[in-house]
């Protein structure tokens, strides 16, 4: 990371899961680098997602603080006995610079930010944010494989209600939160015949369905979730998103979750997935090759009850205990 990247990052108070703070710097191949995006600017309606990034630091925190209170953790489920080590695995490097009156320079902050965090072999985790700074956050990663191997691909699952995958929206034009997906679609070592939906609901703009699935993109609905079963789905997403590719990049947009469950978000869906629904689907990406993800559209000032960034965290530990949990392998409780 160079002195200039370092200007363009702010300090948290809260670390995700309780993490280290640091930078680029402290990164070694497969650790995960967390970053901020804590800009709503992108979203046409309900605002607040700006407010994501820390509410999911303070919400995550209060989950690694339980995790380590006893040491060794067992899952009732299959009595398997791990141990916490996020502090080991994630290093927090704080929230890229936003610039309200500029999409183009915040898109370069998060871009710098997590290219750097994937040019040191590590995974980037970038916190939203509306789900617009899913594009910057994917198109650092995009940069740092492409300087690192040119022929290099990879595959996009993105989680949400909606598709994102509009060329414009009115006045805020061709980079907003309805347009990242089509963003990310045009990067050079992504291609669309390697790219999953889950979780669309409701109506949708017909072109951008028959577009996608003309060009050989895969869309599942909260309706084929609900009929086939969220693992099913998902194993037929990483299947789709794989094909000729060995790494993944995963989009989390909450609002894929029935807004009867989770309020705090920018645009509300009914009759979407429930949370076991989106556990379930996030249990199978958990053993997918991950090489950087996004979860967006937090807006904990939506929802007084709090429980929006809680579940959000939840998620988060359920798409990443592979990496932030060791496996205890010994009755006497060492590995």
């Amino acid at each position: 990371m160079s002195a200039d990247l370092d200007a363009l990052l702010t300090t948290p108070g809260a670390t995700l899961f309780a993490a280290p703070g640091g930078s680029a710097r402290d990164l070694t191949p497969g650790r995960i680098g967390v970053v901020g995006m804590p800009n709503d600017w992108t979203h046409s309606s309900r605002v607040g997602a700006r407010e994501g990034p820390a509410a999911l630091r303070e919400a995550s925190s209060e989950i690694a603080r339980a995790l380590t209170e006893d040491g060794t953790l067992i899952d009732p489920g299959g009595g398997d006995l791990r141990r916490w080590r996020g502090g080991d695995v994630l290093v927090d490097c704080g929230d890229a610079a936003v610039s309200p009156m500029s999409v183009e320079a915040t898109t370069e902050a998060i871009a710098a930010m997590t290219g750097a965090v994937a040019a040191a072999g590590a995974i980037p985790l970038a916190l939203g944010g509306d789900h617009y700074n899913s594009y910057p956050a994917c198109l650092g990663y995009s940069r740092a494989l492409a300087a690192a191997d040119p022929d290099a691909r990879y595959g996009y699952i993105q989680i949400d209600g909606h598709l994102d995958y509009s060329d414009r929206l009115g006045a805020w034009g061709d980079h907003n939160h309805a347009t990242n997906a089509r963003r990310i679609a045009e990067l050079p070592n992504v291609d669309i015949t390697n790219m999953a939906w889950i979780g669309i609901t409701g109506w949708v703009d017909g072109t951008d369905l028959t577009g996608i699935e003309a060009d050989g993109g895969r869309i599942f609905s909260s309706g084929d979730v609900h009929d086939q079963g969220p693992a099913a789905v998902a194993r037929a997403a990483v299947a789709h998103a794989m094909r000729g590719v060995d790494r993944l990049y995963l989009s989390i947009d909450v609002d894929a979750m029935d807004a009867g469950y989770l309020p705090g978000t920018g645009s509300i869906v009914p009759s979407a997935i429930t949370p076991r629904q989106y556990c379930q689907i996030l249990d199978v990406l958990a053993a997918a090759p991950l090489a950087g993800l996004d979860i967006c559209e937090v807006a904990p000032g939506l929802d007084p009850s709090g429980r929006t960034q809680r579940i959000a965290a939840h998620m988060l530990l359920r798409v990443l205990w592979h990496h932030l949990l060791a496996p205890v392998e010994d009755e006497g409780g060492s590995e």
